[in-house]
């Protein structure tokens, strides 16, 4: 059964083919002792045995191959069995305080600082830790602390406590000294990955100071990355273990923290949508590498996507950032068949474009196209630009402009007809809705005056029940009740009695395209005919004769006219107001 257990750590390193040949005596040594699979959380604990903590270049490729191996299968978080007999040094804590505090779990702005300006380390057998002042100190006494310890505790590391100390000039002697020796060491490692490439043809080169590492003139942070199931940006919209994406740079910005580390933040976009990029430097090299990366370029970067304490924002943390090579956009299309672009937009039209017109003429230069048009939204200011850079590349300007057109000649009668509006006979409705919608709402009053010569001939007037309860809103604005609706007639007998009652009349409505379409939505829903009635909407026709108004509101109307209106919002009175006010504009109309 023991054997199994290294048989089945074999066996992983095979499905991830990974087979490093500098750790294969600690990998031969190391066993798992125990997987546990949730199902709910789609999660897999893996406990592995090793005789000796990890180095941490080791443990972060075997847990990025792992992540990448079980990706569509569940997430995997990595134990180890503690090593007891381990030798704490200042380089695995060092080297592993990074990813600790990341996976801790302490979420903080406090964790920023920690994480990019503090180490551990050994003195006296005890493991310290230095905070800049009270406050620092006390969040990681009461909040950081624990976490952090039992996340080494389960990287395999034997339990022990940090101890805080207030920062002082020895102690940060003493960092300081821890980071110089950390350089060396990892400036020897530096070295040793430059002998292996060069033994793989790869052109690096060294001068007096550090260079980056390059591959057929582009710079390579990490690993080259040779995977090509690139994700979309605009489809990182979550925390995820591993992902690969490919963009375009176009905000870069170094920070050198107080722990002499370098920090890169890049900002990418592959045109649909961004983000920010960050690594940090382990070395002289990377470093180098930071400053040849430029904007403009276009990077592959692989990494992790967390959200940052720092930026309140998805982050991608990268592993591996390399150079690529972008082509170009081109126009392929003969010489003799070049389009024309005959609709541009510069950024003189607001909110709607962000290149100036130089932009687009240097491009339509550049792919052999002979003339393009600017049809800025209302706006003429670039005309000035283009014409200078159209004789600058040589490219025609078509100068154009979108305009905006107002009618200002709504009609105000429909469905026409030739008829002696002095002698007609009008039926004058208004409806009551449950809301504003056609489509949606439903008409529960029905109302209208029949009239000829100024005078109410006839009258109709009925409440439709909608089927359910009337919102308050429509209670208080139309003072119809449920009780008053409840049991009332349905909509297809009222409208089939309201057509009845149309026959031959012109009709008559104030904003009458909205009881309109109320009215013709409710007629196509019980196959009824639609209006074909001649209708006029007194809302324009108040707009032509009263251009002083402000308001051609009803109860706006009846006071200029002097018509009585009574129960604003109920459909009869409004019906007979609405007629009044039409006989008085009708005169002086004529």
């Amino acid at each position: 059964m023991e054997n199994d257990r290294y048989f089945l750590f074999a066996k992983l390193l095979d499905q991830l083919k990974w087979h490093p040949e500098s750790a294969k005596d600690l990998l031969a040594k190391t066993a798992i002792e125990k997987v546990e699979i949730h199902q709910k959380s789609a999660k897999w604990d893996f406990w592995l045995a090793s005789p000796e903590i990890w180095p941490f270049q080791l443990f972060q490729e075997f847990e990025q191959r792992l992540q990448q191996s079980f990706k569509q299968i569940a997430k995997v978080e990595i134990s180890f069995k503690s090593v007891s007999s381990a030798e704490l040094t200042d380089r695995l804590l060092g080297d592993y305080w990074s990813w600790v505090v990341e996976h801790s779990g302490v979420k903080s702005p406090l964790l920023h600082e920690l994480f990019n300006n503090n180490l551990p380390y050994l003195k006296d057998q005890r493991v310290l830790l230095l905070a800049d002042n009270e406050i620092i100190k006390h969040f990681l006494v009461t909040q950081a602390l624990g976490p952090i310890e039992d996340g080494y505790c389960q990287l395999g590391f034997p339990k022990f406590a940090i101890h805080t100390m207030i920062d002082q000039s020895k102690s940060q002697e003493k960092i300081d000294q821890f980071k110089q020796q950390q350089g060396k060491s990892d400036e020897q490692l530096a070295q040793k990955a430059l002998a292996a490439i060069q033994q793989k043809n790869q052109t690096v080169k060294k001068g007096p100071a550090a260079q980056p590492i390059m591959e057929q003139g582009k710079v390579i942070l990490g690993k080259k990355i040779d995977q090509q199931n690139l994700r979309q940006l605009v489809g990182i919209t979550e925390e995820e273990k591993s992902v690969t994406v490919q963009g375009y740079i176009f905000d870069k910005e170094i920070r050198t923290l107080r722990s002499s580390r370098q920090l890169l933040i890049l900002k990418i976009t592959d045109y649909s949508s961004s983000m920010v990029v960050k690594k940090f430097s382990r070395n002289d090299e990377d470093e180098a590498g930071f400053a040849a990366l430029a904007e403009g370029q276009w990077v592959k970067v692989r990494g992790n996507v967390q959200e940052d304490n720092f930026l309140r924002d998805l982050v991608i943390n990268a592993y591996d950032i390399n150079q690529v090579t972008h082509q170009k956009r081109i126009d392929q299309a003969p010489a003799d068949q070049k389009r024309i672009e005959l609709h541009l937009h510069s950024n003189m039209s607001t909110m709607d474009a962000t290149n100036s017109i130089t932009d687009y003429v240097k491009t339509a230069a550049e792919w052999g196209q002979k003339a393009i048009a600017i049809t800025d939204h209302s706006d003429l200011q670039a005309f000035p630009e283009a014409h200078a850079a159209g004789e600058e590349y040589g490219v025609k300007i078509l100068y154009g402009v979108e305009v905006n057109l107002v009618d200002d000649g709504l009609p105000i009668a429909y469905n026409l007809q030739h008829q002696d509006l002095n002698e007609a006979v009008y039926v004058v409705f208004d409806t009551e809705t449950t809301g504003l919608s056609a489509r949606y709402d439903k008409v529960i009053e029905l109302s209208a005056v029949k009239m000829q010569h100024g005078a109410v001939i006839d009258q109709f007037e009925e409440f439709i029940d909608p089927g359910h309860p009337l919102s308050k809103t429509t209670i208080d604005l139309t003072s119809i009740t449920d009780d008053m609706v409840r049991g009332s007639k349905s909509e297809a007998e009222v409208f089939k009695l309201f057509q009845d009652f149309c026959q031959d009349c012109i009709i008559v409505g104030h904003n009458a395209t909205f009881d309109v379409d109320f009215m013709n939505t409710g007629y196509q829903r019980h196959n009824l005919p639609l209006i074909k009635n001649p209708w006029i909407d007194t809302l324009p026709l108040a707009r032509l004769l009263y251009p002083q108004l402000k308001s051609f509101r009803l109860n706006k109307l009846t006071k200029l006219l002097n018509v009585k209106l009574e129960h604003h919002h109920r459909a009869i009175y409004d019906a007979q107001a609405t007629g009044y006010i039409y006989f008085a504009m009708l005169k002086e109309a004529e």
